[in-house]
């Protein structure tokens, strides 16, 4: 494999990390799962599960479950 095609899925990976680092997954399981997976599947991943995440603990800090 070409050295600048390694770089360049590893600086992919590095950006998934990032965008990864205030989710539940965090920086190095994005970066990690994103070398082991691909960058496109977890970034998929983060922008769909991510905004699930913050509905549901803006929802929480609410007391969204009120009984009675």
């Amino acid at each position: 494999m070409a050295p600048l095609t390694v770089i360049f899925y590893l600086c992919l990976c590095i950006m998934i990390g990032i965008l990864g680092r205030r989710t539940r997954l965090g920086f190095f399981r994005s970066f990690l799962f994103s070398i082991i997976v691909t960058p496109v599947v977890i970034m998929l991943y983060l922008l769909l599960f991510a905004a699930v995440d913050a509905e549901a603990q803006e929802e929480s800090k609410k007391g969204g479950d009120v009984l009675g």
